[in-house]
């Protein structure tokens, strides 16, 4: 085994610059097996194992990802997660529950009072949502090391996370006060006409919110004492986003029509134009699920050739020193991923159920219909057992090839065209976070 533990640069002395080769091993064979181990702990820990789970899953891709031949390493732990996951849960989630529950108590039957606290609680987690995105990445970077030498981000996540919060929340927070005074100082028709067109407006700040995200995050970025820069403009993103957003805009167009074509089929346009109250059948309920699954799938096909060309973008505008990153994504090839991982995902959910089943049906278990007048059977703990245990096997593998599958993509294809004098890196004097990224576990935020 290669000892990786001297420092960076053994090969040549400091001042002598050499050229950085970036490659990713194709070994995602090796994960299945992992997978199908990680799955059989999570049913048998009821889940408290997926901490540990997913530390081992990212330390298997960290060594995958090579570096002038050495790999990268993962330091972090189950254990910092877990510890993370519980301060948020108690700091954060538990508040809120209570704080609802005091609601409920106090102002019993008050659905103004329920609406403030809920829009007050949503407008938290969106506050912290870029908080817990940029903890996220700072734990990951402190527990990546390549020759001893750890990454870290330099900034403050409330700082990140506020930018995160009004540059999309200001503008539709723009549009809801204009609809409102539109609807009490004129129609409440005209104000959905307005709404509508404030939101159309409002989303084309994505493309310069993007590029002020990941500039904020790239030059608070350091590879030891060594500083990442970003020097990219939001302009050259527009052309592509255009095309990205008038899919979008027809596929919601379409989704809505076949919604409706639908629901007057099937009668229940029908029944509300007679001014009934009819209850929705869990067969149309299912469908217009379905339809905008398959909507929300085919505007992410839509837009990738957009987000290939982001993300393109934003690797050629950054820099490690003299050398700058280059991506070789194309709109083709990452929509095949997507639309392929996703296959993958839904294969495992579709295999599991019915290993499921074949489980109990083989065991005997299977429910049986109760004699009129007897209460029927609650289903046991092995019953329970038999039909979770293939479907967590089974969706973790397939998650856990998928994960492996977006890695290869991206690691395989990113370059760093330059030199960089790499025996001159020193360690960061920032040894990172002692805990986990526990709002992201929270929030369910996670890039591998």
């Amino acid at each position: 085994m290669q000892d990786n533990t001297g420092p960076p640069g053994l090969d040549q002395e400091p001042g002598q610059a050499s050229r950085i080769d970036i490659t990713f091993d194709n070994r995602g064979n090796r994960l299945i097996g992992l997978g199908l181990v990680n799955g059989v702990l999570k049913v048998l820990s009821l889940g408290f194992y997926s901490f540990w789970a997913k530390t081992e899953v990212r330390r298997r891709l960290w060594s995958f990802t090579r570096i002038n031949g050495e790999p990268l390493e993962y330091t972090g732990t189950g254990k910092e997660l877990f510890l993370g996951f519980l301060v948020v849960f108690f700091a954060f989630v538990v508040p809120l529950m209570l704080g609802g529950l005091a609601v409920a108590l106090f102002f019993p039957g008050n659905r103004g009072a329920l609406a403030i606290y809920q829009f007050a609680a949503y407008g938290l987690f969106f506050f912290l949502l870029g908080n817990a995105l940029y903890r996220a990445q700072r734990y990951r970077l402190s527990r990546t090391r390549w020759r001893s030498i750890r990454g870290w981000l330099a900034g403050s996540p409330a700082r990140y996370g506020w930018t995160y919060f009004w540059t999309l929340g200001l503008p539709f927070l723009l549009v809801a006060l204009l609809t409102a005074f539109v609807g009490w100082a004129v129609t409440p028709v005209l104000a959905g006409t307005v709404a509508v067109l404030g939101v159309i407006a409002a989303l084309w700040v994505l493309p310069w919110r993007s590029n002020m995200l990941q500039s904020k995050i790239t030059n608070d970025m350091r590879f030891g004492d060594r500083p990442l820069s970003y020097a990219g403009t939001s302009g050259p993103l527009y052309k592509r986003y255009f095309f990205a957003w008038m899919g979008s805009a027809l596929l919601v167009v379409a989704g809505g029509f076949a919604t409706l074509l639908f629901m007057n089929k099937s009668g229940f346009l029908e029944s509300v134009a007679a001014g009934e109250r009819p209850i929705p059948t869990l067969t149309q309920i299912a469908a217009v699920i379905a339809i905008w699954i398959v909507t929300i799938v085919a505007m992410g096909l839509v837009t990738a050739w957009y987000r290939a060309m982001q993300y393109n973008h934003f690797a050629a505008h950054t820099h490690l020193e003299g050398a700058t990153f280059r991506l070789n994504a194309s709109g083709k090839s990452l929509m095949w991923l997507m639309l392929s991982n996703w296959l993958i995902s839904m294969l495992g959910v579709v295999l599991g159920l019915i290993a499921g089943g074949a489980l109990v049906y083989a065991a005997g278990l299977a429910p049986q219909p109760s004699e009129p007048g007897l209460p029927s059977a609650e289903p046991g703990i092995v019953l329970v057992l038999l039909i979770m245990l293939p479907i967590v096997l089974a969706t973790t593998v397939a998650t856990t090839f998928a994960q492996f599958r977006s890695a290869r993509y991206f690691l395989s294809r990113l370059k760093l065209d330059g030199p960089v004098d790499v025996a001159a890196i020193q360690q960061s004097a920032s040894a990172g976070p002692r805990l986990g990224e526990g709002l992201a576990q929270v929030f369910d935020l996670d890039a591998f």
